[in-house]
């Protein structure tokens, strides 16, 4: 049987939420390892994913990504925001990490744009 992979689209904006997260020593590292986790396991399967309310019917989630190469777990980790396309295929919106933004405000108004 032949194993179907999530396809990933990365926002035009992700570059710059990494030069954001440039003072992390392994943001771009923790994100890429996250991806193909993702890619085999799919949305039911990897660890660590919930639905981000506030969007109504388009399914936005949020995934906790632990960092590489740093001593927190994930809860001081990244956040990944991204919506399913449709079936095998998913965009990543936002990558950010606690402290940012300013306000939980601020990131849904953030999602919205790029969406």
């Amino acid at each position: 049987m032949p194993i179907d992979f999530m396809e990933i689209i990365r926002y035009c904006d992700i570059e710059k939420d990494l030069k954001n997260l440039k003072r992390f020593p392994a943001s771009r590292e923790s994100l890429e390892a996250w991806e193909r986790l993702f890619s085999l396991k799919g949305l039911n399967e990897t660890p660590g994913i919930e639905q981000y309310p506030g969007f109504g019917q388009i399914k936005i989630y949020k995934a906790r990504v632990i960092p590489l190469r740093e001593n927190c777990g994930k809860s001081n980790g990244y956040r990944l925001i991204f919506r399913i396309l449709e079936a095998e295929k998913c965009q990543f919106l936002i990558f950010s990490r606690h402290g940012i933004y300013k306000s939980e405000q601020e990131l849904k108004n953030l999602i919205r744009g790029r969406i």
